[in-house]
């Protein structure tokens, strides 16, 4: 039997990331196991942005930059805001950004997601959480207050590898297991969204939210 990991790797195996010229970012990143979203998963997420062209983007997550990249790339105007709390990873992603001719679009924020999420008062057109597993309920409190109507929000690894479908498979991974279980429940019915979790990458967050609620 063909197993979901193999489709997810010839689903990966075909998609070429050259023409945004960030193929290379992607697989440094990932053959130097950094965290780093799959490419169908970018691939998805930089097409939602040429539809909906959002104005105003938040990622919590920034890491050396890679998906914050992917989508200013595709953003016509506006700015996108992204949060991380460690510096050395916010200079690699300065660095990128240059790099790839975003830096004029994206604020950085280095500090812990919760105490920077705690200073935003604004909204925004799209919100992408790829931070600290533990926390995703406390990151969707905030998304779900500050999305607009007609917003997305998006959550990646909500698989966790496969731990949350068989956690005795995965000792390593266990401690943020019942989190996910029960904050993949919570998104998938999210009063006021339509939602669901899409089986790419290792399991992404997908939510709309309704223009009329």
């Amino acid at each position: 039997m063909i197993s979901s990991n193999q489709i997810s790797d010839y689903v990966n195996s075909l998609l070429d990331l050259d023409k945004r010229v960030t193929d290379e970012l992607h697989s440094f990143l990932s053959e130097n196991q950094y965290p780093v979203i799959k490419k169908d998963v970018s691939r998805f997420i930089s097409q939602l942005v040429q539809i909906k062209q959002p104005e105003k983007v938040l990622e919590i997550g920034t890491n050396e930059g890679y998906s914050a990249i992917i989508m200013a790339m595709e953003m016509k105007k506006g700015y996108l805001t992204t949060i991380d709390y460690r510096e050395d990873l916010h200079e690699k992603a300065r660095l990128n950004f240059e790099k790839f001719g975003v830096a004029d679009k994206i604020k950085l924020i280095t500090k812990r997601a919760q105490a920077a999420l705690s200073e935003i008062e604004e909204n925004f057109d799209m919100i992408f959480i790829d931070a600290e597993k533990k926390a995703y309920d406390l990151y969707l409190d905030f998304a779900v207050k500050h999305i607009n109507p007609g917003g997305i929000i998006l959550a990646d690894n909500l698989f966790w590898k496969g731990s949350v479908i068989s956690p005795e498979s995965f000792e390593h991974e266990k401690t943020a297991v019942p989190t996910l279980q029960q904050f993949n429940r919570r998104f998938s019915t999210l009063n006021g969204f339509n939602s669901q979790v899409l089986s790419i990458g290792d399991g992404l967050g997908f939510a709309v939210r309704e223009k009329n609620d």
